[in-house]
């Protein structure tokens, strides 16, 4: 590497300073600007704790380093020096990472990259007489010049910086000889000091080489295999249409084989028809939501990443626009409201087209629900758990990738159980999945509320008293954990940490406190279909105070914990405990009258722009974005070298980054495997591959997810509509043509289309001729 004469001049210039009148045996001034001088301005000094090897290669680079000999110079140019920035916020001090990496030296040592964690535990300074001042006083002075007026005591934020240290020096030797340069600063009762470094945190460019284990070869020879896979089933299906005009959709040898392919999949996800019974307004709400939940990811993960100033952070609640980044957790209660709604809405669908033979099967509910989250789920876990770690590296690599590997590695059961809410939860596997398991929660107890809400109506007394038991446990259960422990209404993420993490841990991610909004749903998607059937109405009046009431809570629910975040803020238990009860029910009845006025046509340009046609694939995609969006921001993180700026154009740059990159792999994802297993799903759930399996007396004309509405499902592209149902009334007919995954290639037994593909629908039969018809040709086929 070479140096221009400018460089060169500062660096010894600087290393002239250092070494000026000091040998290695020198006591130093203990003063904290001296103490805190020899750590970060010298080589560190290996000697307890230290191999041989280490001590002599020491000995050798700082020789090597008094004489200016190139590779020394890099390996000291490489290291933390005295930071700047600290009070802007600028706490980790990462060197330069590659240069250390390229480090050489002429004795065959390379050069290593540590980075050591070092944070300072203050206690109040209660010796009135001693005008002496320590590095306590010093820690206060920056948090005073950064803003914060009330800190005298507490733990530092922790302070990352990076050595470029001998190749035959381990972390066990840098935390030794970071603890003898810097025990001085130590003081009884006051000050105390924590280093964390592993061997993980050491890098050389020989332990950056990828070193595959047989679990990575297992997933390696799986993600080949269903490549192979797709790639043939790709080239039948072309085969096929090239050969036949439109192949035969009764083929249930051509529905297999064409599963995985692109061509028909890539149609399925392009596909923009929408029927009489869809939702329209729901793909744009998915979308919107997931870019929502990015933007506060992406926002997050720069806060804790490395930025030179960070200052405005601690301030940024004193900006109105500010709480939807700060208060942005509340829009997941969106998709918990979209899942209830279409769960009903569906089901009474069903029940409608046939309500003699309709019944609600839970166990083929629960079976249903697995299937179609866990394949590309599972996808997504093996990633984290093998590959992710091998394609990147840095100096956060490990605190960010590393940790989410050994989470994985460790904890990946906790995950396809659906109980990593509750177990491990400080080492989730893939942060976001607690949603998910709550979202199977939610599913396993829905038939409570479902079964009464389909079978007896809204109206019975029985649905009245379930529904209102429920919704009302969903509000005790926050309410009087936040007001017993203590905690605040909502995760305030610059307060105190540890009432974050209690949020976290006790309401965030617990089933109880997200059940309202799935009730709340059910309900809706009872009211949507008696409005799709026109046995309700809405009159304008309703409609107008349904806007007030939709626009005034949705705004008291995210600007609501605006005044909890001021230092002068008093904390109310029962102003927060009543916050953490009612705020998750409040915003979904918000957003549920949305999609009300919108099937209404009381939605005006909202209902328009949210009914636009091109959210369809896109709102495809939200279930595959969520389980991958993850990857580029934990990428992003991990592979950061120097600091950058916190500032609303860089994150919204970033944003649009991770939201472009996020897609393009969610295409990938939806399009390997996520699809495909909806249709083996489909496959395998419609009919009688489990009829003796189950019951010998199921019928395939059972599904939650079912009807031509479900291609609008939260995370689910489509559901089953058995062949008897779909001939039952016109709307089906036309919904399953042009259901998402059928596209040219319905593979459905009973569509009938002329010769221009439209659906054929006989009218000269009566109702039950055509369900006695298609019943037979199922029993055939």
């Amino acid at each position: 590497m070479k140096y221009s004469k400018e460089t060169i001049f500062l660096l010894v210039f600087t290393i002239k300073y250092i070494y000026a009148g000091v040998n290695d045996t020198q006591v130093f001034d203990q003063s904290t600007e001296a103490i805190l001088l020899n750590v970060l301005a010298r080589p560190l000094i290996f000697d307890k704790g230290a191999s041989t090897d280490c001590q002599r290669d020491s000995e050798i680079y700082q020789k090597a380093l008094r004489s200016y000999e190139s590779w020394a110079l890099q390996m000291y140019d490489s290291s933390v020096k005295i930071p700047s920035g600290i009070i802007t916020g600028n706490y980790k001090q990462l060197g330069n990472y590659d240069e250390c990496l390229r480090v050489k030296s002429v004795q065959g040592f390379h050069g290593k990259a540590c980075s050591a964690k070092i944070s300072f535990k203050i206690s109040p300074n209660n010796r009135s007489d001693d005008n002496t001042k320590d590095i306590g006083d010093l820690f206060v002075a920056v948090a005073l010049a950064s803003g914060i007026r009330n800190r005298t005591s507490g733990n530092t934020a922790p302070y990352q910086w990076l050595w470029c240290v001998p190749s035959s020096c381990d972390s066990t030797a840098v935390f030794h000889a970071l603890e003898a340069g810097l025990n001085p600063l130590k003081r009884e009762n006051r000050i105390n000091l924590l280093i964390n470094i592993t061997n993980a945190d050491c890098s050389t460019e020989q332990s950056n080489r990828p070193i595959f284990y047989l679990a990575d070869w297992i997933y390696i020879s799986v993600i080949i295999f269903f490549v192979a896979i797709i790639i043939g089933s790709t080239i039948y299906d072309l085969v096929q249409h090239s050969v036949i005009e439109k192949p035969d959709p009764k083929d249930f040898k051509h529905t297999i084989l064409t599963s995985f392919s692109l061509y028909s999949n890539g149609k399925s996800l392009l596909n923009t028809k929408k029927t009489d019974d869809t939702i329209s307004c729901l793909d744009g709400l998915r979308f919107l939501s997931i870019c929502w939940i990015i933007y506060g990811h992406t926002y997050y993960m720069k806060v804790v990443g490395v930025q030179m100033d960070l200052t405005h952070v601690a301030t940024m609640h004193e900006i109105w626009t500010n709480l939807f980044i700060l208060n942005g957790n509340i829009v997941t209660d969106t998709f918990f409201l979209l899942s209830g709604i279409l769960l009903t809405y569906s089901e009474l669908g069903r029940k409608q087209r046939q309500p003699s033979e309709y019944r609600l099967n839970i166990i083929m509910l629960y079976l249903h629900r697995y299937l179609r989250l866990t394949p590309a789920y599972a996808v997504v876990i093996g990633f984290y758990a093998t590959l992710f770690y091998k394609i990147g590296n840095g100096p956060q690599w490990n605190t960010w990738v590393g940790s989410n590997r050994d989470y994985c590695i460790n904890n990946w059961w906790t995950n396809l159980l659906y109980i990593n809410n509750y177990v491990h939860v400080s080492k989730m596997c893939m942060s976001q999945s607690w949603y998910l398991s709550v979202d199977m929660q939610l599913a396993w107890i829905s038939p409570i509320f479902l079964y009464p809400l389909i079978s007896l109506g809204i109206k019975h007394i029985v649905s009245i008293i379930l529904l209102s038991l429920g919704l009302i446990l969903s509000v005790l259960a926050p309410l009087l954990i936040t007001y017993i422990e203590g905690l605040t209404g909502t995760m305030l993420y610059y307060k105190e940490q540890a009432d974050v993490a209690n949020v976290y841990l006790k309401i965030y991610t617990r089933v109880y406190a997200r059940a309202g909004p799935y009730i709340v749903g059910l309900i809706f998607g009872y009211l949507l279909r008696q409005l799709h059937n026109k046995t309700i109405k809405i009159s304008r009046v309703v409609a107008f105070c349904g806007w007030i009431f939709a626009i005034t809570a949705g705004l008291a629910v995210v600007f609501g914990p605006r005044g909890m975040y001021f230092a002068d803020h008093k904390y109310d238990s029962i102003e927060a405990a009543f916050y953490a009860g009612f705020h998750r029910i409040t915003f979904a009845l918000s957003v549920g009258w949305i999609v009300i006025a919108t099937v209404v046509n009381f939605a005006g340009p909202v209902g328009a722009f949210l009914s636009w046609s091109g959210w369809m694939p896109l709102g495809k995609l939200t279930y595959s974005a969520y389980l991958t969006h993850y990857i580029v921001l934990l990428y992003n993180v991990g592979v950061v070298r120097t600091p950058g700026n916190l500032t609303t154009y860089e994150s919204v740059h970033a944003f649009l980054g991770n939201l472009g990159l996020t897609l393009f792999l969610s295409v990938i994802l939806y399009l390997a495997f996520e699809i495909p297993f909806m249709r083996i799903d489909r496959i395998l759930t419609r009919g009688q591959l489990w009829q003796h399996f189950i019951a010998g007396s199921y019928k395939p004309n059972i599904n939650v997810f079912g009807s031509g509405e479900s291609t609008n499902e939260i995370f689910k592209a489509f559901d089953d509509v058995s062949p008897s149902a779909i001939s039952q009334s016109s709307d089906s007919v036309f919904a399953v043509y042009t259901n998402e995954i059928a596209n040219d290639d319905n593979i459905y037994h009973s569509v009938i289309v002329d010769k221009h593909d439209r659906p054929m629908i006989n009218n000269s039969k009566s109702f039950e001729q055509k369900s006695k018809l298609h019943t037979h040709k199922d029993e055939e086929n």
